[in-house]
């Protein structure tokens, strides 16, 4: 009789009082973070519990003696430890929890925030300000927060299937193949338009331009993905309004499985300033041909004539589609990168609202920013 086991997928965060004793918390922890944060995974399609493979440098041999290594210096601790478990001076006396203390001070977490930073000196008067605290400072502050604080790029992606040379065959695609597919779900992960709180690029969480998207973001980068093949197509109006949408990118990913090369005006916009088209070939690789007007500047890792696995198609292909988006905003005459712009807008509002004061003034208001009165206690009454 044969029994066959298979590892479930965990989808739940895995606790103390969920795991069986014959699994291991931290392999069950690292399954479940690639199961719900496909994003954290370090090799495509395979999950954060299994071993990396051995590095070629090492050879079995440094690996069994790296091994026997540990395992000894494990055993020599363990005997020593049994040896001279009951000595006095391996034992060391119980500590009792502290007790937490209430600050005597309203302001001491904010001094010790200050101090850990640095600020508290006199070498750093110059980068430290005291603003006059108002209403129009609040509501510039404000404005600040609702500024975006990542670099934000919208690009468009098309599926052209066999025999497709129309505006229309295209764009009223509702699915493509299967390797297809598989590129999309490599280019993200999936987001719901409807709750979406990241950078929408123009879509509406009505429904209207689709109910999901591929979106990719990294602490300084956010990434959506305009799909064809996820946009309504079913009347006159949502067919202009996904040609407006797509069209208005500047950068164009074309997936195309027909057997002539795709031609640039087959979608007629004034934009896909770029266009990156992908053709399946065999064996499981792809040929790339990216087409740029004259005045773009050059962008990689992808090059025209390109033959790329697919394996690492999507991220090569989306890494492209980013620095192409780059080098067209590069185009833009004074032109500034999103964090050289919050820069500046908080220069501005240190300027506006600068409070002038002396050293002595400032160390003053800064340790204690309004009078602090004890509560009185019940011996008082």
């Amino acid at each position: 009789r044969w029994t066959f086991q298979f590892k479930r997928f965990r989808e739940t965060v895995p606790t103390w009082d969920t795991i069986r004793d014959e699994e291991d918390a931290l392999d069950e922890l690292l399954q479940y973070l690639g199961v719900t944060s496909p994003e954290c995974l370090q090799r495509t399609g395979i999950s954060l519990n299994i071993p990396a493979p051995q590095p070629v440098c090492i050879s079995e041999k440094q690996e069994s003696d790296v091994i026997n290594a540990i395992l000894k210096q494990h055993t020599e601790e363990k005997e020593f430890v049994e040896k001279h478990f009951n000595d006095l001076n391996m034992k060391a006396v119980e500590q009792d929890e502290p007790i937490p203390q209430k600050p005597q001070s309203a302001f001491y977490y904010c001094r010790l925030l200050l101090s850990i930073l640095g600020m508290n000196s006199w070498d750093k008067r110059r980068s430290f300000h005291l603003l006059k605290k108002n209403e129009k400072l609040l509501r510039e502050l404000r404005n600040l927060d609702s500024r975006q604080c990542r670099e934000t790029h919208k690009i468009a992606v098309f599926y052209v299937a066999e025999g497709q040379e129309d505006k229309h065959s295209i764009l009223t695609n509702t699915g493509g193949s299967q390797a297809y597919e598989d590129f999309v779900a490599g280019l993200g992960w999936e987001v719901n338009l409807t709750n979406h709180c990241g950078f929408m690029g123009g879509l509406q969480k009505n429904k209207s331009t689709g109910l999901t998207t591929p979106y990719f973001a990294t602490s300084t980068v956010e990434v959506i993905f305009h799909m064809s093949t996820r946009m309504p197509s079913d009347s006159d109006d949502s067919l202009t309004k996904k040609l407006r949408h797509l069209g208005n990118d500047e950068v164009h990913i074309v997936w195309s499985e027909h057997t002539r090369d795709y031609r640039r005006g087959i979608i007629p916009t004034e934009f896909g300033d770029v266009l990156i088209v992908i053709y399946p070939m065999k064996n499981h690789m792809f040929s790339i041909q990216i087409m740029r007007k004259p005045e773009v500047p050059f962008f990689g890792p992808l090059f025209d004539g390109a033959i790329v696995n697919g394996k690492v198609l999507p991220i090569m292909v989306r890494a492209t589609a980013i620095n192409a988006s780059r080098a067209l905003k590069s185009l833009i005459p004074l032109y500034q990168n999103f964090y050289e712009e919050r820069a500046r807008y908080l220069q501005t509002i240190v300027q506006h609202h600068l409070e002038p004061t002396t050293f002595e003034d400032f160390a003053a208001q800064v340790f204690s920013p309004a009078p602090y009165h004890h509560l009185p206690s019940g011996a008082d009454h």
